[in-house]
């Protein structure tokens, strides 16, 4: 009997032990089983390469808020069978986590060059991304993925550090619009040192004010006066060079620390609006820019409480911007946090509108007070019929629902004036100016 019980207890084990060494939803192996074959497998490589694919699901956490964890979890089984196609040449592949996925392949010398793989993997990509966005119902979803190579004379690479290097090509790829599989090359680990200085150097940037608010003013359609501004940063080093938006931005918002540049750029232009009403002197309204990251804890609200109380402006005077993708990506949360500045009388603006794929069922959602058309409408060149009445249709919706639009990125007079024929009631863009300096733009202030 003893002896019985204990087989059964023997057998119990073995199952449990083999079951932790697969994943429970998709059946492919967990991390660190993948991580030990993978090892083995580089120790005995010979011409053959090995390339390591990481892919994951770009707006995969829409389809678990939108559609539920059910069909989220329908969607990573569908990608597995999709993911898993080229049985042939697969040795392992495993879910790293959630919507993160690693494919080692054993691919012989004369199967295809890297860059011809890389191809192949991205043709992939698109084929299957049009097959679910069909079947989810979701026009925004996208893989994106990274590949890294090991062969005969990178074998001391260790697996872990193979699968880093795919992981870090995919999250280039996550942040191109123009291609979901990059290939890693060595030139990223360079780019990984500049994002490490740059991320690094902000707190004694923000001591040293080396961060300044520049303006880009809006302007009155009809009477083309200067009726407001967004704020805009700018990193000026002490040796004069700048360091640029583009490069910044998006590191400070990975790493969390564009709260801080944020709350920054807020307390500047409190300040610059307090001073000005003090001296007697004329204001216009600033629009500021919310990140995404805000919308994790909401401190945003206490935050911009405090400043209306310190420094006793009228709430008029500001105003808060909001993209579309933040609006798509975190919709309950954007609501609660309009709502919030609607309570504190500030008005909220959509930023970018018509970029992203659900524009006008937003508008239907969520009470905002100005969309600003993006900048796609107006492309380079002489405007086309199509822009046109695209813009002549959300004009025309906008004054029916009562909100103001603003469309940036004018750049001609053809634009604006036929912005003015269809009745948009403000406009943003270097055919006026282009962001200026705090002393540049009081003197436009004065000016009529």
């Amino acid at each position: 009997m003893w002896e019985y019980s204990a087989g059964k207890q023997i057998c119990f084990f073995m199952i449990r032990v083999k079951t932790a060494m697969k994943d429970v939803l998709t059946g492919l192996d967990q991390y660190e089983v993948f991580l030990k074959k993978l090892e083995k497998e580089i120790e005995q490589i010979g011409d053959d390469r090995i390339i390591i694919v990481y892919t994951d699901i770009k707006h995969f956490k829409y389809i678990n808020d939108t559609y539920g964890y059910k069909v989220g979890d329908a969607l990573l089984q569908d990608f597995v069978e999709e993911f898993m196609g080229k049985t042939d040449i697969i040795i392992c592949a495993a879910r790293v986590y959630s919507d993160n996925f690693v494919v080692a392949n054993r691919v012989p010398p004369d199967y295809c060059s890297n860059e011809e793989f890389r191809d192949l993997i991205h043709q992939l990509n698109q084929d299957r991304e049009a097959k679910f966005r069909e079947k989810y119902l979701n026009s925004r979803l996208q893989f994106c993925t990274g590949i890294s190579v090991i062969d005969k004379n990178s074998r001391s690479l260790d697996a872990e550090t193979a699968v880093s290097n795919a992981n870090l090509a995919r999250k280039v790829a996550k942040e191109m619009e123009s291609d979901s599989c990059v290939l890693f090359d060595q030139s990223m680990m360079e780019g990984i040192k500049r994002e490490v200085e740059i991320t690094s150097s902000i707190p004694k940037a923000l001591a040293q004010k080396e961060f300044q608010v520049y303006f880009q003013p809006k302007i009155d359609t009809d009477t083309l006066e200067l009726i407001g501004a967004e704020a805009l940063v700018r990193w000026q080093k002490p040796d004069g060079s700048f360091v640029y938006p583009d490069e910044f931005i998006p590191l400070i918002e990975r790493s969390g620390q564009v709260v801080d540049v944020d709350y920054y750029v807020y307390r500047e232009v409190f300040s610059f609006l307090a001073k000005r009403l003090a001296e007697g002197k004329k204001v216009v309204p600033i629009s500021l820019n919310v990140s995404r990251v805000h919308l994790q804890k909401m401190h945003i609200l206490q935050y911009v409480k405090e400043l209306l109380e310190e420094f006793r402006i009228p709430c008029s005077l500001v105003e808060f911007e909001l993209t579309e993708s933040i609006y798509l990506d975190n919709t309950e949360q954007a609501l609660e946090l309009i709502k919030g500045l609607h309570n504190m009388g500030i008005k909220v603006s959509m930023d970018d509108f018509g970029s992203g794929y659900s524009s006008l069922n937003l508008l239907s959602k969520l009470p905002i007070d100005i969309i600003k058309l993006d900048r796609v409408f107006l492309k380079e060149g002489e405007m086309q019929e199509s822009d046109r009445i695209i813009i002549s249709c959300v004009v025309d919706m906008a004054k029916k629902l009562k909100i103001t639009s603003l469309c940036e990125g004018v750049e001609t007079q053809e634009q604006s004036d036929y912005l003015k024929e269809v009745g948009c009631q403000m406009q943003q863009g270097f055919y006026f100016s282009r962001p200026i300096p705090q002393a540049v733009f009081e003197n436009l202030i004065e000016e009529k």
